[in-house]
């Protein structure tokens, strides 16, 4: 292979701009003397070399938010530190609304004469249907006072009825004898956003919950047909050019089946330890590729306290998955961001399993007309706690831990809303900038499921495209 100085020159340039240089290339330097052909060469290496590096490139994660605060004796001040701190908050975010700009605190009420106009902001201390309405009971530090929901103002009853108990809210009425008269209510929400965040570059995440590792009912070799799809052992070429993109795989909570979780459960186990429950997880997770980061946070299954919010998985149990280079613990719920790059802030990624969707599929009669199906109910559980900024307002919804600050109350808006615990896929959009998304499993239907009315829908992986923002649900079932 002959190369005159001038072409030797050139591979040295390109190897200093780290160009892939191939031996092809090199072959066919050397046989052409058509500075248009040398030119094209050039171009065709410089956009092999791109697309090696895509393909090679890891993802990258940071952690906003994860919970690890050390376990603390609970008093009766934790409870009451709790909730104002979500009124603290709810009221920052309520006081940017036109509506409320002259809001007063409920002991002030009194000196308003009946008839006035008034605003407050107040906690959700009771709700209780009438033969004419809707009556809560309203809260703030200074005191509490009745709000009135009249039939008679259909669309606002409407609303009202979506109220849950230690919502925090705003309203708008008339002043009556000890009560206001609601002529709107204000919810914390999510602004609307005129533009949809998307990445520069084509690459993908993909979203799994409740694999259920452990339980005879895990779905092995639908999982198995998962991992061999995410290597790029199996699918159509296009499947597996989408396979090498993919930089993210989130787990999102009941990674594993656990132990005494249900009643009956120990006939329905494969595995009897949390212990090789994990490991065996760990087995498969070691065969996804390195470059991807698999973010996983727990659930009620795994092996954390049921309080939420939950710890990550603990080392001591989960050693295996420890060792794993690519793995990032976060707690449930979570945030983190994802995919950022130079002039690119990436997109946060708000994390939660979902115990809390089956209260809320069954209270809220907008919700509960929904679907037959309870499982199917979750999308708009999701909606609705966007709108109310918290993953779990009434605090007896889910077990709950009554920390300092009140970490289920949605901060930080997020660009993608995750879950699972439901066993079936979802995809919406919410307020045309947050992509929301519930997992499906990777495990059939359990005699506790059947129990609760839960109709699994198993297989079924959501895969975004992060330059695009679609999502797509791949269907690893085989059948049972």
């Amino acid at each position: 292979m002959q190369l005159n100085d001038k072409k030797r020159k050139l591979i040295e340039f390109l190897a200093e701009k780290n160009i892939l240089v191939t031996p092809e290339f090199l072959r066919e330097l050397s046989s052409t003397k058509d500075p248009a052909k040398i030119s094209d060469l050039i171009n065709k290496q410089i956009t092999a070399s791109e697309s090696e590096k895509e393909v090679k490139n890891e993802g990258t994660v940071n952690i906003i938010f994860s919970y690890n605060e050390p376990p603390a004796k609970i008093s009766a001040q934790n409870f009451i530190n709790h909730f104002n701190s979500r009124y603290t908050s709810m009221k920052k975010i309520l006081q940017q609304r036109e509506q409320l700009n002259n809001i007063i605190s409920i002991n002030k009420i009194k000196t308003k004469t009946e008839k006035d106009k008034t605003a407050i902001i107040g906690l959700v201390y009771s709700k209780e249907d009438t033969k004419n309405g809707i009556m809560l009971t309203l809260e703030d530090p200074t005191g509490n006072i009745k709000v009135f929901f009249g039939k008679s103002k259909l669309e606002l009853y409407s609303r009202a009825k979506d109220i849950v108990l230690d919502d925090v809210i705003g309203i708008t009425g008339s002043v009556g004898k000890n009560i206001i008269f609601a002529n709107d209510v204000i919810f914390p929400d999510i602004p609307v956003t005129k533009e949809i965040k998307k990445s520069p570059i084509e690459e993908y995440a993909v979203f799994l919950s409740d694999i259920h590792v452990g339980s005879k009912k895990f779905l092995e070799e639908d999982f198995k047909k998962f991992i061999n799809w995410i290597r790029g052992d199996i699918g159509s070429e296009k499947q597996k050019s989408i396979a090498s993109k993919v930089r993210y795989v989130f787990i999102i909570g009941d990674t594993v089946d656990g132990i005494s979780i249900y009643p009956s459960q120990k006939e329905e186990l494969q595995i009897m330890t949390f212990k090789e429950q994990y490991k065996k997880l760990a087995e498969y997770l070691k065969l996804i590729p390195s470059n991807i980061k698999i973010i996983i946070s727990p659930g009620q299954h795994d092996i954390v306290p049921l309080a939420e919010p939950q710890f990550p998985l603990p080392k001591e149990y989960c050693k295996e998955l420890y060792e794993l280079p690519n793995l990032v613990f976060v707690s449930n719920p979570a945030m983190v961001n994802i995919a950022s790059r130079e002039g690119f802030s990436g997109f946060d990624v708000l994390i939660y399993h979902g115990d809390s969707y089956s209260h809320y599929a069954d209270v809220v009669e907008s919700i509960r007309v929904q679907k037959q199906n309870i499982s199917e109910r979750a999308e708009y559980v999701m909606r609705l706690l966007l709108q109310k900024r918290h993953l779990s307002p009434t605090y007896d919804a889910s077990p709950h831990v009554p920390t300092e600050n009140d970490y289920m109350f949605i901060d930080r808006i997020p660009d993608l809303f995750i879950s699972g615990d439901v066993h079936r896929s979802a995809v919406f959009n919410y307020k045309n900038g947050i992509t929301g998304i519930l997992s499906s499993c990777f495990q059939s239907k359990t005699s506790f499921q059947d129990k609760v009315g839960h109709v699994p829908d198993p297989g079924r992986v959501p895969i975004i495209n992060l330059k695009t923002r679609d999502v797509k649900v791949l269907n690893f079932s085989t059948g049972e």
